[in-house]
């Protein structure tokens, strides 16, 4: 089946209503790996300690979060949930990747609205208010723009995509940044489909797209949806993306560059929030630590019990 024919049949078939919530409002981190586990559990300290008590599921592939990091995750709050097994029970395919995760995570969370941060995300203040931001409440869904044309990353949403999409080409329209977004996925279940069908076409959609960035913004304007973006545009203070509120004021640094520094617990003199990324790593080395010993007392006792039945 090509491309094409699969679109038109997908757009007959997109489903309207969500699926009955656990939680009205949450947070979905996709992870997975050491390197991104790390980040993420450096995320979760950085929204807490700014006071954000949103409720929070970190996502992962198969084989990507072993049972130490399930143990921290879920000690430290967050409900830990593994693509694999929501494919095998909805009965669709297995995202292929990272960039496939994403969408799929807020596809099918379980929150009413919900706001997808990167692993490598660092957020400057508590994002907790953006849920009732105006412009967010009247559209549904709330996407920030990517860097500008003249930060040397091109013209991304060129007059060729929205021709091989089958759109007609919006001037207007900028160009999506990925690592923070919000849905309200009680009015946008269509879109959001729509957005996994294109991941997992991903060998033709990302021949035209950057990833999963812009395939949002395909199946918005695919549906005739609208979108609430912030008009100041993001910037860029090495390694990370700054991203603004509707007011303009800095509410994310997207550290697409700083992923590493993040894990080592390192310091990143740009980012506001720095101390965090410290303290998180710290609290991750002792929380380690303490499973560690839990598990060599927990495997003594074991042996113990094991050589005093071999001995009666």
């Amino acid at each position: 089946m090509t491309f094409q024919t699969a679109l038109t049949t997908r757009l007959t078939q997109l489903p309207h209503l969500m699926p009955v919530p656990r939680d009205i409002y949450g947070i979905v981190i996709p992870a997975g790996g050491e390197l991104y586990n790390r980040c993420a559990w450096h995320l979760v300290y950085a929204l807490k300690q700014l006071g954000c008590r949103a409720a929070i599921e970190i996502w992962h592939l198969p084989d990507e979060a072993d049972d130490e990091w399930r143990r921290l995750f879920e000690g430290a709050g967050c409900r830990v949930v593994n693509a694999g097994e929501v494919a095998e029970r909805e009965g669709v395919p297995v995202p292929a990747g990272g960039w496939q995760l994403k969408p799929f995570a807020v596809r099918y969370c379980d929150f009413a609205e919900v706001m997808l941060l990167d692993a490598d995300n660092c957020p400057a203040v508590n994002p907790w208010n953006l849920f009732h931001d105006i412009g967010y409440t009247r559209r549904h869904a709330m996407f920030w723009a990517d860097l500008p044309p003249e930060m040397n990353r091109g013209d991304w949403v060129h007059r060729d995509i929205w021709k091989e999409f089958g759109l007609p080409q919006d001037t207007s329209a900028r160009p999506f940044e990925s690592g923070q977004m919000i849905v309200n996925r009680r009015h946008c279940m269509a879109e959001l489909d729509l957005t996994v069908f294109l991941n997992e076409w991903h060998e033709h959609v990302y021949q035209h797209v950057y990833g999963d960035k812009d395939t949002f913004l395909l199946a918005w304007h695919m549906l005739g949806s609208k979108y609430h973006m912030p008009p100041k545009s993001p910037s860029y203070r090495s390694p990370a993306i700054c991203q603004p509120d509707s007011s303009g004021r800095l509410v994310f640094q997207h550290a697409t560059q700083g992923k590493q520094d993040i894990a080592d617990g390192k310091a990143i003199p740009s980012i506001v929030n720095r101390r965090f990324i410290v303290d998180a790593a710290a609290e991750l080395r002792h929380k380690r630590s303490y499973l560690l010993t839990q598990n060599e007392n927990r495997g003594q006792t074991m042996q113990e019990a094991t050589d005093g039945e071999a001995s009666t």
